[in-house]
């Protein structure tokens, strides 16, 4: 399976040629590669990225601030006691979460399996009984106890409680089914400060009502509108704030897999010419093609379903993570033993994978989406609730999917220059033609390595240990 490097008449010519340029060609070249793949970190201080998403936030954030105020109004229900003290209740529903910039919060209170309740007290003189109101929720003839309530026990004037209920019973049944007329939400606590015994206060009940099915005005509902201006910051400013720890790991992956590839296209090619350079870059380019596929996807689906796109992330996160994780594995395995890598290419079934043709292209192509979804995966649910509340939020497939493209083609460009560069530097491809087997081993365990990372649930501890010093907070 081992081959000896050598060089053909077709590359001791490039090797002539090559000598031209100097002793400072290679490093230089190596440089500028390096330069290129991370030239898109320099956008971020360009056009500085983070205060653009910042101000484009506000301008989104303050539409949807006036149409969460009004649904936070509609969902609510009240009631006042004797001596001052006023309790409400906000039912927040999937509806909520998503138009009230709650997005963050959609992983832990999962309103698609759970009865969500904002609770507050307040009161204006004196203070508020120590200790959590008590809660139920009646649906018809049932009454369903919480499953968690938090908030701080003793206070002064105001008080906020989270109550949250199943949604389902032990069999898997809804408890509110569509012949439900309503429900209500049943607190006590001492707050009629009239109602005594002794010296003691007594609780009193509060029933807050919603009808069933709940009908929200179309108007509540509606998304701010967008214009180009807010599309192009939103995609330069998701690139600075949001996804740079993705895309330092993307970089590095890219340059490993491009070498590799490079290193398998000229060990079974056996010499380099054209059809080596061609295959380099048709393989960066279904790189890219491979994640502008998924990040366009994404945000079409981000933009479309909203809060559904998030909750089922925030579900499934890790087994997409752990799918991705060995996927990349498998491919770093098959692009070390198809150029021929120590180790790797005395694998079962690496003869078989030698003699087969083609599979570059599609290979890298499903290489990027896998490894930009375990990304997106490893780093749980905070890029997505992030991109939710900028893209999910608006409320439209075709908004999510031009942002997140026109992001993810811009990344494309200096990938594409890089690709090109490499190819066209003959210092730099006759070291990669040279030593070949080495540059597929070394680019093999990369990918590899990475894809551990994915497996593991590990994948942010490299942007945890470099993120901080890019001053991209």
């Amino acid at each position: 399976m081992q081959r000896q490097d050598t060089l053909t008449p077709t590359n001791s010519a490039q090797a002539t040629q090559a000598s031209k340029f100097g002793p400072l060609a290679l490093p230089l070249s190596i440089l500028a590669v390096i330069a290129l793949v991370f030239s898109w970190l320099v956008l971020p201080y360009a056009v500085n990225g983070t205060s653009m998403l910042s101000r484009t936030g506000e301008v989104v954030k303050e539409e949807r601030r006036a149409h969460a105020t009004s649904l936070s109004e509609f969902l609510t229900r009240g009631a006042a006691f004797p001596g001052g003290i006023t309790v409400k209740a906000l039912y927040a529903n999937e509806d909520y979460f998503e138009k009230a910039d709650r997005g963050r919060m959609v992983d832990f209170y999962q309103p698609d399996a759970n009865f969500v309740f904002f609770i507050t007290e307040d009161v204006h003189t004196g203070l508020l009984p120590v200790g959590l109101p008590k809660a139920a929720l009646r649906i018809g003839g049932k009454v369903v106890e919480p499953s968690s309530i938090e908030g701080p026990e003793e206070v002064s004037h105001h008080r906020m409680t989270i109550v949250t209920f199943p949604k389902f019973d032990e069999t898997g049944a809804l408890y509110l089914t569509g012949f439900d007329p309503d429900m209500r939400l049943i607190l006590s606590h001492s707050w009629d400060r009239e109602n005594t015994l002794g010296d003691t206060l007594q609780p009193v009940m509060a029933q807050l009502g919603w009808e069933n099915p709940l009908t929200i005005p179309p108007e509540l509902l509606e998304q701010p509108g967008m214009s180009s201006a807010i599309i192009a910051s939103l995609s330069i400013g998701l690139l600075a704030a949001v996804l740079t720890p993705c895309l330092l790991q993307l970089s590095v992956i890219f340059m490993a897999t491009m070498s590799a590839s490079g290193a398998e296209a000229m060990s079974t090619q056996g010499k380099v010419d054209h059809v080596v350079k061609r295959r380099v870059l048709v393989s960066a380019a279904a790189f890219v093609l491979g994640y502008v596929i998924l990040f366009t996807i994404a945000g079409a689906l981000i933009g479309g379903l909203g809060k559904q796109a998030q909750i089922a992330f925030s579900t499934y996160y890790r087994p997409i993570g752990i799918v991705s994780g060995t996927l990349v594995i498998l491919f770093g395995i098959w692009l070390g033993i198809r150029s021929n890598a120590p180790v790797l290419c005395n694998l079962p079934g690496a003869k078989m994978m030698q003699r087969m043709k083609g599979g570059s292209t599609i290979g890298n192509v499903t290489i990027a989406i896998v490894y930009n979804l375990g990304c997106m995966s490893c780093f749980g649910g905070a890029i997505i609730a992030t991109l939710f509340i900028y893209v999910g939020a608006l409320g439209s497939a075709w908004v999510g999917a031009v942002t997140m493209g026109a992001f993810a083609l811009g990344l494309g460009i200096p990938f594409m220059a890089a690709a090109l560069f490499f190819t066209r530097m003959e210092p730099l491809i006759m070291l990669v033609s040279k030593h070949s087997r080495a540059f597929g081993l070394v680019g093999a365990l990369v990918v590899i390595g990475f894809g551990v990372l994915l497996l593991t649930d590990n994948f942010h501890t490299l942007s945890d240990a470099i993120y901080p010093y890019l001053g991209l907070n």
